[in-house]
């Protein structure tokens, strides 16, 4: 009653929602990328306290560096999400304290910390910061009989090698 002429209607009404559907569909792949990134980090960070975790005590000091490089280098060329990451270890006591284990062994907690950018499509568009700041982290609890990392009870046979 109210419209004398509704020509192109349609299309304006399509043009809207393809418009709102476009910006849905990029927010949801920029979610899965950015979860993406941050699960594969996460298991970096694990990966290197694992690896630092059944080290011997005097090859410790850049276990933990090489690993994230290691895994992150392929993945940073395949991805092109990950533009910058930076590894932290610590070694340190557990809650701040000397802890002892049966045998009067000092028990440690390594920490690892892997801090990383992320791109952020489009994030020109939103006040110039075109990247995610995001850190992973993991720890764990060193054990202090060294004499059993690559083997399971005192009689076992070792735990084969693989490459990596």
């Amino acid at each position: 009653m109210f419209c004398f002429n509704n020509k192109g209607q349609s299309f304006l009404e399509g043009f809207i929602i393809a418009c709102i559907i476009t910006v849905l569909m990029f927010a949801a792949i920029q979610v899965c990328i950015i979860v993406a990134d941050d699960m594969f980090l996460n298991y970096s960070a694990f990966s290197a306290t694992r690896k630092i975790v059944v080290t011997k005590n005097k090859e410790i000091a850049d276990t933990a560096k090489e690993t994230v490089s290691k895994l992150l280098t392929a993945y940073m060329l395949s991805s092109k999400s990950v533009f910058y990451y930076k590894t932290t270890h610590w070694d340190e006591d557990i809650l701040g304290n000397k802890i002892l284990d049966h045998s009067n062994k000092k028990i440690n907690k390594h920490n690892v910390k892997v801090g990383y950018n992320t791109r952020i499509m489009f994030g020109q568009f939103f006040n110039s910061l075109f990247y995610r700041e995001q850190s992973a982290r993991a720890r764990m609890v060193k054990s202090p009989d060294e004499e059993f990392y690559n083997k399971a009870y005192p009689d076992a046979k070792e735990f084969p090698e693989y490459e990596q």
